[in-house]
C-alpha cells in the first residue's frame, strides 16, 4: 500500500500557527539523535491512515499526522520543549522558554531586568514594569543579541520534512576542513572494518563493487549548501543524506532516510557514528 504525499505544499500551514513540539527531561536525551516511523497500530495501519512516531531514546514522544507540521527547535544539541509561534518567517517564544529551557537567566540590574547568558546582557523590560513570562519574545533577535547562532531549516534534517530552528551558544572548535577530514577519516575507517569483517549482517558477504562505490562518495563528501547552527552538513554519500560533525565537540553523526514517507517500511533519523563501525553502510548501500 503507498500513499503519495507532497509535503513541501504544506510548509506555508506553519505560519501563524502555534505549535507544541514535545515534552520530554532534556537532560536524558542524547542529541541530536532521533528515529521516526510508522506507529503501525492495528487501528489505522490497514486502512493507510497512518501516523508517525517521533522517538527520542527508547520512549516514543509523540506522533506526527499526515498534513500536521510541527517546529522543531535545539538549544546547543539538545531538543527542546516549547510552543513555537512562527508569523511572517520570525520564530517567537514564551520567556519562561527561555528560562527554563534554553540557559537563559532574568535578573535585576539597575533600572531594569535583564536576559543573560553567559557573559553577555540583554535588557528587556524596566524595572517598575511587570513582565509576564508568557510574554512572546523573537527568538532570532534576542538569541543573538546574547552571542548565539541561530539558523531556520525549513526541511531536510527533521522528519517529513518538518522545520527545524538551531540556537547554538557553543564555542566552535573545528574548522570546516578539519570537520570535513574527521568525518573522511572516520568514514574510511569504517569501510576498512566492513572490508575486514568480510560481511554485513551475517548473511551478506561484502561486495568489492560496493565497496569501490562507497569509497568514491567518501571521497566526494562535501560542505552542504543548507546551514545547521552547531553543525557542519556534509553532502555527497548516496545512501546518507547528510553527515553531520558538531563543531565543538567533533562528534558525528548520519541522518537516514527521506521526507517522502507513504509506504510500510519508511523510517528517518539521526544516528550517532562511531569510529570502525563495520555495519554503518549496511542499511543504505547493500539494504
Amino acid at each position: 500500500m503507498k500513499k503519495k504525499r507532497c509535503f513541501a505544499a504544506l510548509l506555508p500551514c506553519i505560519m501563524l500557527w502555534q505549535t507544541p513540539v514535545f515534552g520530554a527531561e532534556q537532560e536524558e536525551m542524547t542529541p541530536p539523535e532521533y528515529r521516526c516511523t510508522i506507529n503501525n497500530t492495528d487501528e489505522d495501519y490497514e486502512s493507510g491512515d497512518w501516523k508517525y512516531g517521533f522517538t527520542v531514546e527508547e520512549e516514543p514522544l509523540f506522533d506526527l499526522k499526515e498534513g500536521e507540521k510541527h517546529v522543531f527547535l535545539l538549544c546547543d544539541g539538545k531538543y527542546v520543549d516549547a510552543p513555537v509561534l512562527i508569523a511572517k518567517d520570525t520564530a517567537y517564544v514564551p520567556l519562561w522558554v527561555l528560562i527554563n529551557d534554553m540557559g537563559f537567566e532574568l535578573r535585576e540590574e539597575g533600572n531594569g531586568l535583564l536576559l543573560v547568558r553567559g557573559n553577555q546582557k540583554l535588557t528587556v523590560s524596566s524595572k517598575d514594569s511587570t513582565l509576564d513570562t508568557s510574554k512572546m519574545l523573537p527568538l532570532r533577535d534576542v538569541s543573538e543579541a546574547l552571542g548565539a547562532e541561530v539558523t531556520y531549516m525549513r526541511k531536510g534534517v527533521m522528519p517529513l520534512d518538518n522545520p527545524l530552528i538551531s540556537v547554538d551558544f557553543r564555542e566552535t572548535v573545528l574548522t570546516e576542513e578539519e570537520a570535513l577530514e574527521k568525518a573522511k577519516n572516520i568514514l574510511i575507517s569504517c569501510l576498512k572494518a566492513q572490508e575486514e569483517q568480510g560481511y554485513i549482517h551475517v548473511d551478506t558477504p561484502v561486495n568489492p563493487e560496493i565497496t569501490r562505490k562507497i569509497a568514491a562518495d567518501i571521497d566526494s563528501l562535501h560542505l552542504s549548501e543548507e546551514v545547521m547552527a552547531g553543525y557542519y552538513l556534509f553532502e555527497g554519500m548516496e545512501y546518507l543524506p547528510y553527515i553531520l560533525v558538531e563543531k565543538s565537540t567533533g562528534e558525528m553523526y548520519w541522518k537516514s532516510g527521506f521526507g517522502d514517507a507513504g509506504h510500510g517500511s519508511y523510517m528517518e533519523g539521526i544516528w550517532k557514528i562511531q569510529e570502525g563501525d563495520p555495519e554503518l553502510f549496511g542499511s543504505g548501500y547493500y539494504f
